[in-house]
C-alpha cells in the first residue's frame, strides 16, 4: 500500500470513528494495519476499533503480538472485560505515568469491585473523588461500593458530606435509598426513590429535547426500570405486596427487547416475584423465572449478595418441587463461590431439614456459629428449629448471641417474650422489653420513633398478660410521651393502671380524658326508671323505622310484575302430549323399571349344580304333561349309538 492510499484509509478511520462507526471501520484499520503492522497509530487504532466492537479476544492477541509496546492499560482493560481478574490486576501493577495513573487507579477499583473486594474499592473511590471532587460518578460509586459491602451506614455517612450532590444527581438517590433500605428505614428509602425518579425522568426529557406535556413517553424508559424495581422492593418490605407486584410485572412485561433493559433488573425482578409466591404456589413459573435470574452470563454483573439470595431461592425451589438431587447441585455450586456465607449454612441445614434430619440440620448451624460470628441469618433458623422441637429454653440462649440492635427489632423481640412466657419467666421477658425500650430510646431518628411505638405496644400487652401495673404505667407514659400525647386508649390503659397503685396520678391523667358530659342527667330520675327490656326496644325501633299510615301505601300495595312464561323451543301448551317421567332426576340405578343387567363373568349363575330342581309352581304351568308319551324311536336322533371303527 503506497503512502497516499495508506493516508486515504486512515483518513476514512478516523471519519468513521468520529461518527462512532466502528463496525465500518475495522476492516479498514484490519488493511492498514496489514500493510503497516509496525505503524504505532494503526496498532493502537485497530485495538480500538476491537474494543468498540466487543472482539475481546482478537484484541487480546493485537496486544500480545506488540508486547514492546506500552499496552498495559489497554491489555489489563480486555483482561477484565473477559473476567480474568487476577491476571488484569497483575496487568495494572507494573510502573505507570502521571497520565495514566488516574484512568488505572478507576480500572482497578472496578476490577476490586467484580472481584468482590468491596471495602478496598470504596477506599480507592474516595481517595479518587477527593483528587476530584466534579466527577460525582466517583462518589457514586463509593457509595455503592459500601453498600454492596454491608457496610450502609459508611455509605449514609459519605452522603451527609456531600448533600449538595444528592439533588443533582438520580443515581446519588438511588445508592442512597438502598443504604437506607439496608438500614431499615423504608419510609426515608421510597421518598429517595421518588425524587431519583423525578431527577432521572428531568434528564431524560433534556437529552432527547422533550417537554413537560411528553412525560408519558418515558413511563416505559429503561433507566427508569432500575428505580421501579427498587421502590417494588421497599413496597414488598413495608407489607404492600399487591402494589409490588404490579411494578414486577410492569417491568418484567417490557423484557429485554426493544428496550434494553439491563439484565441485572430482569433478573432482581424475577427473583423478588418468586420471593413474594407462597410456598408451592406456581412452582413451574417459579423455576423458570428463577433460572432467568441465575443464567451464568450474570456471574459477574450481579454483586455477590445478589448471586448469593438468587442461588438460595433457587435451591429452595428445587427441594419445593422434590428436586433434591439437583438442589444438592446448585448448592455445591454455591458452596465453591462463597464457603463461608451464612446463607451457604441455612441452605445446606435446608436440605438436611428437607431429608427429616433433624439432628444434622442442628448441627450444621451450630458449627457456623461456633466457626463464624452469631449471624442474624444463621440464629434465626436455628431458634426457629429449637422452637418447632418444644425446647423453648434452647432458642432463648441462641437468641440471646445476637447483638443488641437485632434484640431490639420487633419481631425477634416479639419472639422472645412468647418464648419466655413459654417457660413461664414473665419477669426475663419484661427484662428484655425494657432493654429494647431503652435502646430506642437513645436514638433520635424517625424510623427508631417508630420502632420504638412498635416495641411499646408489645410491651403493653406483654405486662397486661403478667398483670404488672406498674410496668404496664411506665410503658403507656412512655408511649404518651414519646409516640402521641394524644392517644385516647394509651391514656386509659395509663389511668387503670395507676388506679390500683397511685389513685392521686391517676385522677391527673383522669383529667386530660375527653368524656362527654352528663350534666343534663338527674341522678335521682335515672335510678327511679325501670330496666329497659331488651325485647321491648327492639319492637320500639322497628315501630319508629315503620313508615307511617298513609304515606307509603303505594309501596305496601305494589304488586308484582307478571312475567311471561317462557317455554321450550317447539312446545305447544295446547297440546303438552304425556307428562315427563316423576323419576327422570333420580339415577337410572334407584328408579323402578331398573333392570340389573347380569355381567359376562356371572352368566355360569343360570345353571344350577347338576339335580336341581325348580321348585315355584310357575314350572307346572308352562304346559301338559309329557308323562305317558312314547318316547321317539328315530335313529337319526339317537344320542346313545355309536359309529363302528373301520379296520
Amino acid at each position: 500500500m503506497d503512502d497516499q492510499l495508506f493516508e486515504a484509509t486512515m483518513a476514512a478511520v478516523k471519519r468513521h470513528f468520529d461518527a462512532e462507526e466502528f463496525e465500518r471501520a475495522l476492516p479498514l484499520v484490519t488493511k492498514a494495519y496489514e500493510a503497516r503492522p509496525d505503524n504505532s497509530v494503526v496498532c493502537r487504532s485497530r485495538i480500538y476499533a476491537l474494543l468498540n466492537c466487543s472482539q475481546w479476544e482478537n484484541a487480546l492477541k493485537v496486544c500480545d503480538k506488540h508486547s514492546d509496546e506500552d499496552l498495559a492499560f489497554e491489555r489489563a482493560y480486555i483482561l477484565y472485560r473477559l473476567n480474568r481478574f487476577q491476571e488484569a490486576l497483575k496487568a495494572l501493577s507494573g510502573q505507570r505515568s502521571e497520565d495514566e495513573s488516574g484512568r488505572c487507579a478507576r480500572l482497578e477499583a472496578q476490577v476490586r469491585y467484580r472481584m468482590a473486594d468491596y471495602e478496598v474499592c470504596a477506599g480507592m473511590y474516595e481517595k479518587l473523588y477527593d483528587n476530584d471532587a466534579e466527577d460525582v460518578g466517583l462518589l457514586v460509586n463509593a457509595v455503592a461500593s459500601c453498600v454492596s459491602g454491608d457496610r450502609a451506614s459508611q455509605a449514609l455517612s459519605l452522603l451527609s458530606k456531600n448533600e449538595e450532590s444528592l439533588e443533582s444527581s438520580y443515581e446519588l438517590c438511588f445508592n442512597m435509598s438502598c443504604a437506607l433500605i439496608d438500614e431499615g428505614r423504608l419510609k426515608d428509602a421510597e421518598a429517595r426513590l421518588r425524587a431519583a425518579e423525578e431527577l432521572c425522568i428531568q434528564d431524560l426529557l433534556q437529552a432527547e429535547d422533550l417537554t413537560e406535556e411528553d412525560r408519558g413517553q418515558l413511563e416505559d424508559h429503561e433507566e427508569l426500570a432500575a428505580i421501579k424495581v427498587q421502590r417494588a422492593c421497599v413496597l414488598q418490605r413495608s407489607g404492600d405486596e399487591e402494589e409490588a407486584k404490579q411494578l414486577y410485572d410492569r417491568v418484567l412485561k417490557q423484557g429485554p427487547g426493544a428496550s434494553e433493559i439491563d439484565v441485572t433488573v430482569l433478573a432482581t425482578a424475577c427473583n423478588n416475584v418468586v420471593a413474594l409466591r407462597s410456598e408451592g404456589k406456581s412452582l413451574f413459573d417459579s423455576l423458570k423465572r428463577i433460572n432467568v435470574a441465575s443464567k451464568e452470563s450474570l456471574e459477574h454483573k450481579l454483586t455477590q449478595r445478589q448471586t448469593v439470595e438468587i442461588a438460595g431461592n433457587k435451591v429452595l425451589l428445587l427441594l419445593q418441587a422434590h428436586r433434591n438431587d439437583e438442589a444438592r447441585r446448585e448448592l455445591e455450586k454455591l458452596r465453591q463461590s462463597c464457603p463461608n456465607h451464612p446463607r451457604v449454612a441455612v441452605v445446606q441445614a435446608a436440605i438436611a431439614h428437607k431429608d427429616k434430619k433433624g439432628k444434622a440440620c442442628e448441627e450444621l448451624l451450630q458449627a457456623y456459629i461456633a466457626e463464624h460470628q452469631a449471624h442474624e441469618e444463621v440464629v434465626l433458623p436455628l431458634a426457629q428449629l429449637y422452637a418447632q422441637q418444644q425446647l423453648p429454653e434452647k432458642a432463648v440462649e441462641v437468641l440471646a448471641k445476637l447483638p443488641p440492635s437485632s434484640q431490639a427489632q420487633p419481631k425477634t423481640l416479639e419472639a422472645i417474650v412468647a418464648l419466655h412466657h413459654r417457660q413461664k419467666s414473665p419477669e426475663k421477658a419484661l427484662a428484655c422489653l425494657r432493654a429494647a425500650m431503652k435502646f430506642w430510646s437513645e436514638q433520635s431518628d424517625e424510623e427508631s420513633e417508630q420502632r420504638l411505638g412498635q416495641v411499646l405496644r408489645i410491651a403493653a400487652n406483654a405486662a397486661l398478660q403478667a398483670k404488672d401495673r406498674a410496668f404496664a404505667a411506665e410503658v403507656f407514659q412512655l408511649y404518651l410521651e414519646k409516640i402521641d400525647g394524644s392517644d385516647n386508649e394509651a391514656l386509659c390503659g395509663l389511668v387503670e393502671a395507676l388506679a390500683s397503685t397511685d389513685a392521686e396520678r391517676a385522677a391527673e391523667y383522669a383529667r386530660r380524658l375527653q368524656v362527654p358530659s352528663f350534666d343534663h342527667l338527674d341522678p335521682e330520675e335515672l335510678e327511679a326508671v325501670p330496666i329497659p327490656k331488651v325485647g321491648a326496644v327492639l319492637s320500639q325501633r322497628k315501630k319508629d323505622e315503620a313508615p307511617a299510615e298513609g304515606e307509603d301505601d303505594a309501596k305496601k300495595h305494589k304488586t308484582k310484575r307478571r312475567r311471561k312464561i317462557r317455554y321450550p323451543k317447539n312446545f305447544d301448551p295446547e297440546n303438552p302430549g304425556p307428562p315427563p317421567d316423576p323419576e327422570r332426576w333420580l339415577p337410572k340405578r334407584e328408579r323402578a323399571e331398573f333392570k340389573k343387567k347380569m355381567r359376562k363373568r356371572d352368566k355360569h349363575l343360570l345353571r344350577g349344580p347338576q339335580g336341581a330342581m325348580v321348585t315355584s309352581d310357575d314350572f307346572r304351568k308352562q304346559g301338559p304333561s309329557t308323562a305317558q308319551v312314547e318316547v321317539s324311536k328315530d335313529d337319526k336322533t339317537g344320542a346313545g349309538r355309536r359309529k363302528k371303527k373301520g379296520k
